[in-house]
C-alpha cells in the first residue's frame, strides 16, 4: 500500500493482508537484513517479502528522487534534525497539509485531532461488534489506545458528560471481552489505563464526599463480579481519583481487599498486594513519609530503600540495606549503588565478586572486570572459575572464557547449551583460529533450525550450511553436512530447494 525510504538503512511501508500491516526493514551493522512486522508472525514474514519485492521495482526511482533533491550532506542533516524543530519550521498550510495527508491514509488518528463525547460510545460499539481473533490484538489495543489518547488530549472536554460517556463505553467494554480472544493480557493493560483516566476525569468534577463514596462502591462492584482476572485493571479508577490522604482513607474504608480471600484451593491471603497498592496511592499524592512508614511496617524493604533513594536519603538508605537478613538480588544491587557513592569502592567490589559468585550470572562478573586493575580482576577470575565449574555452571563458564577472549574453552564448556544466539557469536569468534569448532556448532544449529518446521528455519539453515561452506577449507565437512541433511530431510521439499542451492 505504501513504501517510503527512511534513511540509508532503513524502508518502512504498509502492507496489506488479512488486515494492513506496518513493516519496518533495515540493514544492522553487518549488512544483514532486519525485518519486523506487526502480523503475528512478528518478524521475516511474508508481509517483509512483499515489502522488499516493492522496493526491489521501485528502488531505482528512490535514487534518482535522491539524486534530484541535492547530496547526502542534506539527508544527513535532515535525518539528524529533532522532528519537532522539522514541524516547528513548517508553516500553517503545509502542517494542514501534512495532517490531511496522515488522516488520509490511517484515518483511525482522526481521534487525536478531534474527539466528540458523543462519539466515544459509538466508536467502542463499532470495535466491539466483532469477535476478536488472538492475531488481532495488537489492531484491536492499538483502535482503544488511540481514542484513549484522545481523551485524555481533550482535557476541555472533562466532566460529568464525559465521565457519563466512559462509563457506558466502560460497559461495552466489558461485556466485548467476552469476543476477544487474548492469551497475553493485554486488554488488561489497556483496562488500568483506562480506568484511571476514568478516575482522574471523575476527580474533574469536585465530586462531594457522599458521591466519591457512590464512585467507589461501582468501581467494587466492577471488580467482584470480575471472571477474567482483570480486578487489578478496575483498581486504577481508585488510583486516578485519589487527589489527598483524606481519599486515601476513604478508599481503605470500603475497599477491604487484603483479607483472606476465596479462591478454588482454599483461602490465601491478598494483604501484600492490598499493601503495594495503597503505596501506589502514597505515592501519586506525595505522601512519603506516609509511604515510608507502611513500607516499613509491612516488611517492604526495596519499597523503602527505593523511595529513600528518590528522596536522596543515601545514609538511611544504606543502613537499610544493611539492615537486610535475607539475600535480595535487587537490594545487593541498590547496596552496591550506594557505596560506590560514597567512595566505598572497595566493598562495591566483594559485593560484586560475591553477587557473580552466588548466582552464576555474567553480567556480574563483567562489572566486576570494569570495576578491576588487571591483577586485581586475576584473583577474582580465578575464584569464580573454581566455584562455577565446582557448581557445573557451564554456561558461566563459557561465557567468562568468551570474555577473556579464551574461544578455545569458551567453546569446550559450551558447545551444548541451548541459547542459540550465544553459539552463532560463539561459532564467529572461532572461525578462524579455530574452524572445526565452528563448524561443529554451526552444523548442529543447522539440524535444531530444520527440526523447528519449515519457513524462516529452514532459510536460517540454509544460511547456516553457507556458513560452513565459507569457514571449512577443505570443503569435506561441509559436504559430509550437506550430504547429511538431504538423506535425513529429503521429503522436506522446500528446505532441498534451499539445501541445494548452497
Amino acid at each position: 500500500e505504501s513504501i517510503e525510504l527512511l534513511d540509508n538503512n532503513t524502508i518502512i511501508g504498509v502492507v496489506v493482508g488479512n488486515e494492513r500491516y506496518k513493516v519496518t526493514i533495515s540493514l544492522d551493522s553487518e549488512g544483514d537484513i532486519v525485518c519486523d512486522c506487526t502480523c503475528p508472525c512478528d518478524f521475516n514474514c511474508k508481509h517483509s517479502a512483499a515489502l522488499l519485492l516493492k522496493w526491489i521495482s521501485e528502488k531505482e526511482g528512490f535514487n534518482e528522487k535522491k539524486e534530484s533533491i541535492g547530496t547526502t550532506d542534506n539527508e544527513d542533516k535532515f535525518s539528524k534534525e529533532p522532528i519537532g524543530k522539522i514541524i516547528s519550521d513548517k508553516s500553517k498550510e503545509e502542517l494542514i497539509t501534512l495532517v490531511t495527508e496522515m488522516i488520509s491514509r490511517n484515518p483511525e488518528l482522526k481521534s487525536l485531532i478531534v474527539l466528540r463525547k458523543n462519539e466515544i460510545v459509538q466508536k467502542i460499539r463499532t470495535i466491539f461488534s466483532r469477535f476478536w481473533d488472538w492475531n488481532e490484538i495488537r489492531e484491536l489495543i492499538s483502535e482503544l489506545e488511540l481514542i484513549l489518547q484522545g481523551i485524555k488530549k481533550s482535557r476541555l472536554l472533562w466532566g460529568k458528560e464525559l465521565l457519563e460517556e466512559m462509563e457506558k463505553a466502560s460497559s461495552i467494554i466489558i461485556r466485548g471481552v467476552d469476543s476477544v480472544h487474548d492469551d497475553e493480557g493485554a486488554i488488561s493493560s489497556f483496562l488500568e489505563e483506562w480506568y484511571e483516566i476514568y478516575g482522574e476525569i471523575f476527580a474533574t468534577t469536585n465530586p462531594s464526599k457522599e458521591e466519591k463514596i457512590e464512585f467507589i462502591k461501582k468501581i467494587l462492584k466492577l471488580i467482584e463480579n470480575e471472571e477474567y482476572g482483570m480486578e487489578e485493571s478496575y483498581e486504577k479508577a481508585f488510583l486516578g481519583m485519589c487527589e489527598n490522604l483524606d481519599d486515601v482513607e476513604l478508599i481503605k474504608g470500603h475497599y477491604k481487599k487484603g483479607e483472606n480471600v476465596k479462591d478454588e484451593e482454599g483461602f490465601y491471603d491478598d494483604a501484600d498486594n492490598y499493601n503495594q497498592f495503597y503505596l501506589e496511592l502514597y505515592e501519586k499524592i506525595g505522601a512519603n513519609e506516609k509511604f515510608l512508614e507502611l513500607s516499613r511496617d509491612k516488611g517492604f524493604s526495596l519499597d523503602t530503600i527505593d523511595k529513600l533513594i528518590q528522596l536522596e536519603r543515601f545514609e538511611e538508605a544504606l543502613k537499610e540495606c544493611e539492615k537486610q537478613k535475607e539475600f535480595s538480588e535487587d537490594i545487593e544491587n541498590r547496596k552496591i549503588m550506594l557505596l560506590k557513592r560514597f567512595n566505598r569502592n572497595k566493598e562495591a567490589k566483594e559485593l560484586l565478586f560475591s553477587l557473580a559468585n552466588k548466582t552464576g550470572e555474567i553480567g556480574y562478573a563483567k562489572k566486576l572486570k570494569n570495576e578491576c586493575k588487571n591483577g586485581e580482576w586475576k584473583k577474582y577470575l580465578k575464584k569464580l572459575l573454581e566455584t562455577a565449574k565446582k557448581n557445573k555452571w557451564k554456561e558461566f563458564v563459557s561465557r567468562i572464557y568468551f570474555n577473556e577472549e579464551d574461544y578455545k574453552n569458551a567453546y569446550e564448556y559450551g558447545k551444548d547449551l541451548s541459547d542459540t544466539d550465544y553459539l552463532e557469536l560463539l561459532a564467529k569468534k572461532l572461525s578462524k583460529s579455530y574452524p572445526d569448532c565452528s563448524c561443529q556448532i554451526l552444523r548442529r544449529l543447522c539440524f535444531e533450525n530444520i527440526s523447528h518446521g519449515s519457513g524462516w528455519p529452514y532459510k536460517k539453515a540454509g544460511q547456516l550450511l553457507k556458513e560452513i561452506k565459507k569457514i571449512d577449507s577443505s570443503g569435506s565437512f561441509y559436504k559430509k553436512t550437506k550430504k547429511e541433511i538431504i538423506l535425513k530431510h529429503k521429503k522436506k521439499y522446500s528446505l532441498m530447494e534451499i539445501i541445494e542451492n548452497v
